[in-house]
């Protein structure tokens, strides 16, 4: 595939078996190629470029130009990717420890911040998950389906370990109506409904004991 191939007629309702029309028109080549051309030849690509929506990617074949070009964006600003650490697990062990096992781990979790306190030993943040190749904001609903929202509401609360070594021990959630939380995510709750969590800082000298 070093070039585009012949555009294809491809129908619509593909998904029902039918071969007939609507139809759209399928240009295609190899995200090699085409993240060529980006930078050697852009007026080959260009047509590509008026007004595109993309309605289906995989992130992990796609290069950086290309996410960059078609403004494909898959996770919000400022946001800190992590693991969750069950409250047994975390038991006796150092920030240190914790990140030696986890760093091999992919992150489950992330959080938007939505506040800091001044002596930064608290904050809150919006919690988000990895899905459909984008991490967007949990609801509360979703909440429910997360080992850490249940074992907190167990009185078993644990901690959040972030990349860089920021540990927090999970304190409560609180859903609030706040639209300005929009502008902190990739897609916005139902009526601007947003759980926020709120979190303590656990020092890299301490043991977040149970």
């Amino acid at each position: 595939m070093n070039d585009f191939g012949t555009p294809v007629r491809f129908p619509l309702r593909w998904r029902t078996g039918e071969e007939g029309p609507p139809f759209a028109e399928v240009n295609w080549t190899s995200v090699d190629h085409f993240s060529q051309l980006l930078t050697s030849d852009r007026q080959a690509v260009g047509r590509f470029f008026d007004g595109p929506e993309v309605l289906c990617f995989d992130r992990k074949i796609l290069s950086e130009d290309i996410l960059e070009e078609f403004n494909i964006l898959t996770e919000p600003p400022h946001l800190m990717k992590g693991w969750y650490v069950e409250a047994d697990r975390a038991k006796n062990k150092t920030i240190r420890d914790l990140l030696s096992f986890y760093d091999a781990v992919k992150p489950h979790i992330g959080l938007v911040k939505t506040f800091d306190s001044p002596d930064a030993e608290n904050c809150r943040g919006l919690i988000h998950g990895e899905i459909g190749e984008r991490w967007l904001p949990l609801s509360l609903n979703g909440l429910k389906n997360y080992t850490f929202y249940n074992e907190l509401q167990q009185g078993v609360p644990g901690f959040f370990l972030f990349r860089g070594g920021a540990l927090y021990r999970i304190l409560k959630f609180e859903e609030k109506t706040a639209s300005e939380y929009s502008n902190l995510v990739l897609k916005r709750l139902p009526d601007d409904r947003y759980p926020e969590v709120y979190l303590r800082s656990v020092h890299l000298s301490e043991k977040p004991a149970a």
